[in-house]
């Protein structure tokens, strides 16, 4: 089984989250493919996974057929997971607007809410771009941003 990306299938129980549109389609499965591909040859990724409080590696959630992926227009930023172990997730039309790097980013950061990282002020949710490799362990000890990679390492939540 698979993640679920929300292709017109699936009603999200969530307002405002709605089927991927045909447009951005491309770049959500480029990113759920890109997803796997880091799972199976990057051991971190696996093992940050389970350090959060659900304890569940990515490919664990990327196998699960219960999280769904939909799109939402109304978010304010890049994406959103319906609650800290939510099943049901939003990428904003910001995230798909910078490309599919940042689509891929914003999957990872909202899988690791349906793990059970916090929101608010944590870090927890961003930190897991690090250890995907999308991100450089020098940004996430010194604070400062590389543009060339999808870390933030002032995002939080």
């Amino acid at each position: 089984m698979v993640m679920q990306l929300n292709l017109g299938d699936h009603v999200s129980p969530e307002p405002g989250y709605t089927a991927i549109p045909a447009g951005y389609r491309p770049d959500a499965q480029w990113a759920r493919t890109r997803a796997r591909a880091i799972a199976r040859g990057m051991p971190s990724a696996d093992a940050y996974f389970r350090t959060l409080p659900n304890a569940r590696s990515l490919t664990q959630l990327l196998a699960d057929n219960t999280i769904w992926i939909n799109y939402s227009a109304t978010i304010g930023g890049y994406g959103e997971t319906n609650a800290v172990g939510g099943k049901e997730i939003a990428i904003g039309s910001v995230a798909f607007r910078y490309g599919r790097w940042t689509v891929l980013a914003t999957l990872i950061h909202e899988l690791a809410h349906s793990n059970g990282a916090p929101g608010g002020a944590s870090k927890a949710a961003e930190q897991a771009l690090v250890a995907c490799g999308l991100g450089k362990r020098g940004e996430l000890n010194s604070g400062v941003d590389d543009p060339r990679t999808p870390f933030d390492p002032n995002i939080s939540g």
